[in-house]
């Protein structure tokens, strides 16, 4: 099995609990580092809550971290790699806080985190560490929806199709995620990429899809003007695309939404 894949879907949020699941049957022995926060964004000073919990190591064995903020200050040794690590960003910028991991047999991983301290956070953008773009659009329900008015909630924002397999086949599981964190103020978003909109409606209708905001835009998944602003109207976008936006309006994941957990919205719920 190749670790590359399985590493890239998990590092989106700064997660390893896939991999921790798998490593007692592929005989994973390398320790994989990994670094999260709930919080990458805000103004100064910025009190940032690393946790290294999520880290993985071979069963039996055991590491020590480094943990550098980035700022210019001491960084942060230990044994323990299954604690929450506190430190206050003084002064605005762009910082980049990096755990390396080793373990008694001296294998090293590393793992990094953008922190953006002060001033209107990330440069907005569509990968994992930028603020998503924002948006005005039509709901299939006759009304219209702002991205940045949910702001303060983690957004599941899908982009999807009736005409799309994949996305007929991960829905149900995208829905029970946002039925199941509602309460957390998550807050489901699909966007149609349908050439009808009557299509996608009836999808929805059909399957009782009744917890998400759903949106549609004319000219399907190659001329709509939302798949264009996220990067998704070329030949090799992939649909189904889900972005978790974290409530400071963050990008945390980009990916297919069967790879996205409840584990991974808890660590920024």
């Amino acid at each position: 099995m190749k670790r590359q894949p399985l590493r890239t879907v998990v590092r989106a949020l700064g997660l390893a609990l896939a991999v921790g699941a798998l490593a007692g049957c592929t005989g994973q022995q390398e320790p994989i580092a990994v670094l999260t926060a709930a919080v990458v964004t805000g103004d100064v000073p910025l009190d940032i809550a690393f946790d290294l919990s999520y880290s993985v190591l071979a069963r039996g064995s055991s590491a020590t971290y480094a943990l550098g903020f980035g700022d210019g200050s001491e960084g942060e040794t230990g044994s323990d790699v299954g604690v929450i690590v506190h430190h206050v960003y003084e002064a605005a910028g762009t910082y980049e806080a990096v755990l390396t991991l080793t373990d008694d047999q001296g294998q090293q991983d590393t793992d990094r985190l953008t922190i953006t301290a002060g001033g209107d956070g990330p440069p907005v953008g569509t990968h994992v560490g930028e603020t998503a773009p924002d948006f005005t659009a039509h709901t299939t329900d006759g009304g219209s929806l702002t991205l940045y008015d949910h702001r303060g909630s983690v957004i599941l924002l899908d982009f999807w199709g009736a005409w799309c397999t994949p996305c007929r086949s991960s829905m149900p599981h995208l829905d029970a995620l946002v039925r199941e964190y509602a309460d957390q103020d998550v807050v489901g978003i699909v966007v149609s990429t349908d050439a009808a909109e009557r299509t996608s409606i009836d999808f929805l209708e059909d399957g009782g899809y009744d917890a998400f905001l759903s949106v549609w835009e004319p000219g399907g998944k190659s001329k709509s003007p939302l798949t264009k602003l996220y990067g998704l109207d070329g030949p090799d976008a992939g649909i189904p695309r889900t972005f978790v936006i974290d409530r400071q309006g963050v990008i945390r994941y980009s990916g297919h939404p069967i790879d996205l957990t409840g584990e991974m919205l808890e660590a920024i719920l």
